[in-house]
């Protein structure tokens, strides 16, 4: 995997419990880089241009464009703050078996149970209902429903997803969702399977729904190694 390079652009995400830090993204600049800790200007949010206070052991996922075009992404927390020429953060690099490589404009997809409540506004079908996903990406999620929710491509549904985070918190997201696919139950009595793109969803959602897979991505790694 590439780490990043001095010079490299990237964007970072803090998980802070301050609305400010969790409301936009920040952009900076890698400024030098000694062993596994590199040396960043001050993030400033891509919204507001201001930056924030991001003390020692403050969380982030990290994002860059790879000179393949890729994405990459990782888990970080900033390792403190010194004074050069200009005021710089430290930042933990990652080993980079922990650096996730995905597609530009594609987003990762995890298999995963979130749980989901569902809404279809239809003048005869007025469905509202709950059901755990079989997938879920930044673009979209696959889930599993009773057959008697008669669904079908090109329906429009509304949906809140159920996020648990690392520290024991449940996020929720909400997208509308354009069904793609519907595979009949195989037999009675067995659910059927619903495939969706997100169409309408704000880009803190986005974020949040993937970081979940992120780190869904870090927990099944983990426990690869582990076993």
């Amino acid at each position: 995997m590439m780490l990043p390079r001095i010079g490299q652009t990237i964007r970072l995400n803090f998980m802070s419990s301050s609305e400010e830090t969790e409301l936009h993204s920040f952009k900076s600049r890698i400024t030098d880089i000694q062993d596994d800790v590199a040396s960043i200007e001050l993030p400033t949010s891509e919204v507001t241009g201001r930056t924030g206070l991001f003390g020692p052991g403050t969380e982030c996922s990290v994002w860059y464009v790879g000179e393949d075009g890729s994405r990459y992404e990782f888990s970080s927390s900033i390792a403190g703050r010194k004074s050069e020429h200009i005021p710089v953060l430290l930042l933990q690099l990652p080993a980079k078996e922990h650096i996730l490589r995905t597609q530009r404009r594609n987003y990762l997809r995890i298999e995963t149970t979130l749980e989901i409540a569902v809404k279809l506004n239809d003048p005869i079908r007025q469905y509202h209902f709950l059901a755990r996903t079989m997938d879920v990406s930044g673009g979209g999620l696959s889930f599993t429903c009773d057959e008697s929710f008669r669904l079908q491509e090109k329906d429009m549904l509304k949906v809140w997803i159920s996020l648990p985070g690392k520290n024991g918190q449940v996020q929720h997201a909400f997208a509308e969702m354009e069904i793609v696919r519907q595979k009949p139950a195989e037999e009675k009595g067995l659910h059927q399977w619903i495939s969706g793109k997100f169409i309408k969803m704000s880009e803190l959602d986005r974020v949040k729904v993937v970081r979940a897979c992120y780190e869904r991505q870090l927990e099944l790694r983990k426990k690869g190694i582990e076993d």
